[in-house]
């Protein structure tokens, strides 16, 4: 391969240096390059080597400061690059906090060519002040000359600083500006990694909160939960001075949410802040509590949630306004409600809409009893309650929230395993020396036990892993955690499971239905927290496919 002058003098800059051979130089720029599949070419390979060897090149010359460097070429660890291309995405002027400690701004933008695009970010105070008169816009085409390209967000950025200068060139080729593609909330677990924009109905608004990095500086948070018309949700988390964006928010408003970045915490997929994020109210909600009218149709059992310190609550199908829904109640009211005899015609105050479409009676709510058994209890009222409280979807397509799946039973797990929790924090806690040991409070005297079970189903679209605690796990087991932990002592197991074998023989390969809190994992897998199980009934199936027809034949 030929070289022109320039890189090989940059080549024996380096290999001078590092005190190699130029040989040895443009071997590791092949590799590079091979390894990279050609989507850097020689002069970019350089710069990398260059990196690697922790040298910075000298200056390119006169001629070389003024050739532009495709956007698809650019790599991090590249100097004095030039680069031309159009302004595509303008973000406009950023407050942050700089090296001493004072507040500063700082412009951002995103440009283009025929190769790609890539974030600028100016620094310069003199560039910035271009950017707030509006002499460099959106739609420009622009000429950006001795800039820095570093990695953010694992992507190439361009950074700006006082040696770097950005030219309007007019009479340019028109490169056209991209749509600007708005997604709908299901459609974000598709762009893991990258800032969209995003449109949804805010359902609940969680107030500020102070907390300290692990630095010891401290910080502020907030979050949304963001629904679509399909009832798909997700936490939207603002960080730092964004968190103040919830102040100007009502529940119900429709918003659009603008250069939010997609991410996987906790196997949950969220919308967090970045510098640019914007909040654009589309339709504003209703401000103050909201009351309805209903009457209660179906009970489901009561429950209780916390591994330690349980928290009761239950769940009501009512009818509002000719409508069906799903009323959650907790505490004192749901024992109170446990009690009622329906229907039951009730009045409720300071309802939100939860992140599973589900209404929520608010910590300040109150629920009043009109009157009680006031008629018969429809028929087949169980079996509705259930499909409007969990939601039937295959689960390659499903999203965060109470969802039915039926499936396969591919996988069960061989054992019942029971684990131990602090009774003060309710972290798991580890046997050590005949002793359980907790890790923030040290040796317990008596833990609090867990039982499990997992397996896994299929449907043909996509796998859900299922795990089953407590009541749910004992009746599949047929077996209470007293009988379990008797028995693991019986068989002289130390790490307190039973093993599975009947149920491997009853399950596997056999067609269920399952019902429970389902979310999406990074793996790909789905995770459901298992609230109901059930043997697949033909008739029951037959009957729910004639209800989807008749709704696509109205439709």
């Amino acid at each position: 391969m030929e070289y022109n002058d320039e890189f090989m003098r940059m080549v024996r800059f380096v290999a001078s240096k590092a005190g190699i051979t130029e040989e040895e130089v443009l071997r590791r720029i092949n590799m590079y390059v091979e390894e990279m599949s050609g989507l850097i070419k020689a002069d970019g390979a350089l710069y990398l080597v260059a990196t690697d060897l922790n040298i910075d090149l000298p200056t390119p010359s006169p001629e070389m400061q003024h050739q532009s460097i495709d956007i698809g070429k650019l790599v991090p660890g590249m100097r004095k690059a030039t680069v031309e291309g159009r302004i595509i995405k303008m973000y406009g002027i950023l407050s942050y906090t700089n090296r001493s400690g004072e507040r500063a701004e700082r412009a951002e933008f995103k440009i283009a060519d025929e190769s790609g695009e890539i974030d600028v970010v100016i620094w310069s105070e003199s560039l910035v002040e271009l950017v707030k008169r509006g002499d460099i816009k959106e739609g420009d085409y622009v000429r950006i000359s001795g800039a820095r390209v570093s990695r953010r967000y694992n992507e190439p950025v361009l950074n700006l600083d006082s040696s770097s200068s950005i030219e309007i060139i007019e009479g340019t080729e028109e490169i056209p500006l991209p749509e600007r593609k708005v997604l709908e909330v299901g459609e974000v677990y598709d762009f893991i990694g990258q800032e969209v924009d995003v449109k949804g109905l805010v359902t609940r608004i969680y107030p500020i909160t102070e907390f300290k990095r692990s630095d010891g500086s401290e910080s502020r948070r907030s979050s949304v939960i963001l629904r679509d018309d399909d009832g798909n949700t997700t936490r939207v988390v603002f960080w730092g001075d964004k968190a103040y964006l919830v102040d100007d928010l009502v529940e119900g408003s429709l918003i659009l949410l603008e250069n939010v970045r997609v991410v996987m915490r906790n196997d949950i997929v969220e919308l967090h802040s970045s510098p640019r994020t914007k909040i654009k109210i589309i339709e504003e909600g209703e401000s103050g509590p909201r009351e309805i009218k209903a009457i209660i149709l179906y009970k489901f059992p009561k429950e209780n949630v916390g591994i330690v310190s349980k928290k009761p609550f239950i769940d009501l199908l009512i009818e509002s306004n000719d409508e069906y829904g799903i009323l959650r109640l907790w505490g004192d009211w749901a024992d109170l409600i446990e009690s009622v005899r329906i229907p039951a015609e009730i009045s409720v105050s300071s309802v939100y809409m939860s992140e599973d479409g589900v209404l929520t009676l608010s910590k300040n709510g109150e629920i009043r009893v009109l009157s009680e058994g006031i008629g018969p209890i429809p028929e087949g009222i169980e079996a509705i309650a259930r499909r409007i409280k969990y939601r039937r979807s295959w689960i390659g397509e499903s999203s965060d929230g109470l969802r039915e799946f039926r499936g396969t039973v591919t996988w069960m797990s061989d054992r019942a395993r029971v684990t131990w929790y602090c009774p003060k924090c309710s972290s798991r806690t580890k046997m050590e020396y005949g002793q359980f040991m907790c890790p923030n409070c040290g040796p317990v005297e008596e833990a609090v036990p867990l039982l499990s079970i997992a397996f896994t189903i299929d449907d043909g679209t996509g796998v859900a892993r299922v795990v089953a605690f407590r009541d749910k796990a004992e009746s599949i087991l047929g077996m209470s955690i007293e009988e379990v932990l008797r028995k693991a002592d019986e068989l002289g197991e130390t790490d307190y499971s039973v093993p599975t074998d009947d149920l491997v023989r009853k399950y596997l390969g056999k067609e269920i239905i399952v019902r429970g809190r389902a979310s999406y994992l990074e793996s790909g897998i789905v995770k459901l927290v298992l609230d109901e199980i059930d043997y697949v009934e033909p008739k029951e199936e037959i009957k729910g496919m004639i209800r989807e027809i008749k709704k696509l034949w109205l439709r």
